[in-house]
């Protein structure tokens, strides 16, 4: 009788409201794997809100965690960050790769668009790095170790990982400078203040979340395999053609924001099912060849039989819109069309750096290190580099040699 009694209030401890103490001990408990003690009232309103589980969103969240932790753990062991970091996606976004903010900030972290350049993200019209599981954990561990080592206090580095350093810091000021985190969340608004809130109940009830009760979900996973193209490729045609469908290939590439395989001058790398591997290898090499002849227009030629001096010469001419040109009318043939990008030179000036230029040649710093061969965090003036840039914008990038230190800090301060 006593083990049946004992046995119904852990039940009702680990599944109702009541239960505020045993959270709010297992938070403490924490201190001693590395995580400042946290807990208030609304840390619990938000563990009883996980704890709820409606429509299944919290056994769903764990279930995503399962399949994105690889990714994230990776990451975390690279950049040396602790345990509970991997839960920091969870709490921001309950994990969604596709997740927007309405500072335009996006992916399962969140990162904006100032931290995805920062770090080296490609950020186009047709691809977003802040949303690749991989790419994105990256440079938000990279991220999260820089704000480490300036504020040296989790709570702090979580909070400014999500409202800036500049806030966090103003927010210290307007605390009379002190440095106690139970002081600084004060002077937080209630949104800013819910960013640590979401996190230590999202960690503590994924920590226990055997012991909730609650049932376990299964998140849909596609076996994955690396692919790559050569050219930009419709995902209409690159269906068509290999039977992996569009709604494959953006399960698995969330970094894709438009309808195309990305392709940026060099073979691009993406995900497609293992299952459908084999049939992709039968046509990977000859995808760009169809896909030109597609979307070029056949050459019409007509036969030209001429008699001079009583030979016979037989001439094979393309046909214009107009009828048959002449042979030798020079100013009818269409001029070829200017390459899509050009190399411009820049001799490096006292006081450049890597993220001034990446900023003014509109370029990341790993593109920029990988164009020029650099290894290095360390460029030297009067050494030369090159940049990969838009023809049509060409004479704008060379114009930046003759640009003064000050004018090139006003146009990166622009982006």
């Amino acid at each position: 009788m006593k083990s049946f009694l004992l046995s119904l209030v852990a039940f009702f401890a680990f599944n109702g409201r009541a239960s505020a103490n045993i959270w709010e001990n297992r938070i403490r408990a924490f201190e001693q794997v590395g995580l400042p003690h946290f807990y208030n009232a609304a840390v619990q309103q938000k563990i009883d809100s996980l704890l709820a589980n409606d429509n299944r969103r919290t056994s769903l969240m764990v279930a995503k965690q399962a399949v994105f932790q690889p990714y994230i753990d990776h990451a975390r062991q690279v950049y040396g960050m602790p345990w509970f970091i991997r839960f920091l996606p969870a709490a921001n976004t309950s994990l969604n790769p596709r997740y927007t903010d309405p500072d335009g900030s996006t992916g399962i972290w969140p990162l904006n668009f100032s931290m995805g350049k920062k770090y080296g993200l490609k950020q186009t019209a047709i691809l977003d790095e802040r949303r690749s599981l991989s790419a994105s954990s990256g440079a938000a561990c990279h991220y999260l170790k820089d704000l480490q080592g300036i504020y040296r206090d989790w709570m702090k580095t979580i909070v400014a990982f999500r409202i800036g350093a500049v806030r966090l810091n103003q927010a210290i000021r307007q605390a009379g400078n002190s440095l106690r985190f139970e002081d600084i969340y004060k002077h937080l608004s209630p949104a800013e203040q819910q960013h640590i809130v979401n996190f230590y109940a999202t960690v503590v009830v994924m920590y226990h979340f055997e012991e909730t009760g609650m049932k376990k979900e299964s998140y849909p996973v596609i076996k994955s395999d690396t692919a790559t193209a050569n050219c930009l490729i419709p995902v209409s045609f690159f269906e068509d053609k290999t039977g992996i469908t569009s709604a494959e290939l953006q399960q698995l590439n969330p970094e894709f924001k438009s309808s195309v395989i990305p392709w940026f001058g060099e073979p691009a790398t993406f995900h497609i099912p293992a299952a459908k591997r084999a049939s992709y290898l039968k046509v990977r090499d000859s995808l760009c060849i169809m896909l030109l002849r597609k979307y070029t227009p056949p050459v019409l030629y007509d036969t030209i039989i001429t008699v001079r001096d009583s030979i016979t010469y037989v001439e094979l001419k393309p046909r214009g819109e107009r009828g048959i040109e002449p042979a030798n009318n020079s100013a009818d043939v269409p001029a070829p069309a200017p390459p899509a990008k050009v190399w411009v030179v820049y001799k490096v000036k006292p006081g450049d750096g890597f993220y001034t230029l990446s900023d003014v040649f509109d370029c990341t710093i790993t593109e920029m290190k990988s164009w020029n061969g650099i290894r290095s965090n360390v460029i030297r003036a009067g050494s030369v580099l090159r940049f990969y840039v838009p023809y049509s914008k060409k004479k704008y990038y060379e114009q930046i040699n003759r640009m003064s230190a000050v004018e090139k800090r006003n146009i990166a301060n622009k982006d």
